[in-house]
């Protein structure tokens, strides 16, 4: 007999910059859960902004091209949720929540980072959730920003439309 998973389960515990963060996942649908900081991450088709470790390229592109920070509201991720649920991660919705503020933002899963670092977002979805988009002083320091993930749905984010795409098929 083949064991169901039981719900919430811990897909992850990741532990650093002084806060513990649990990725859970919450139900059979696969939504994603998780409490961290929100590091700024200026990744994609746009200008560094002066981010030494600014890459060119996204995981997900849109009409063929790297997301362009500046402009698409997008979170990474870890690759174990990735790994861990049955739908697909990247392109899909994501909801994003800044405790300090009580802003909420839709996004979508754009980039899967390192395994060890959750809670990072684009400068789009920074100014969104009114925090200082600087990818070298700005972000969110303290565990403060609560994001859900909806593995399976194409992200509709102020009007664009996002594709799914497999893990590991970046391109």
């Amino acid at each position: 007999m083949i064991a169901t998973p039981t719900y919430p389960r811990i897909l992850a515990t990741l532990t650093r910059e002084g806060f513990t963060s649990v990725i859970t996942e919450l139900n059979e649908a696969g939504v994603v859960h998780f409490v961290a900081d929100a590091d700024i991450d200026s990744d994609g088709s746009g200008p560094s902004h002066g981010d030494p470790d600014q890459q060119g390229d996204t995981s997900l592109h849109r009409n063929g091209k790297p997301l362009n920070s500046d402009v698409d509201r997008y979170i990474v991720v870890p690759p174990i949720i990735c790994q861990s649920v049955k739908g697909i991660v990247l392109g899909c919705q994501a909801s994003v929540t800044n405790r300090r503020n009580g802003i909420t933002c839709a996004a979508v899963v754009g980039d899967i980072g390192p395994k060890t670092k959750d809670g990072e977002i684009s400068i789009a979805l920074a100014k969104a959730l009114n925090i200082n988009p600087d990818p070298v002083r700005g972000g969110e320091d303290s565990a403060v920003i609560e994001y859900f993930i909806h593995p399976g749905i194409a992200a509709l984010v102020d009007g664009v439309s996002y594709q799914l795409q497999p893990y590991g098929s970046e391109s």
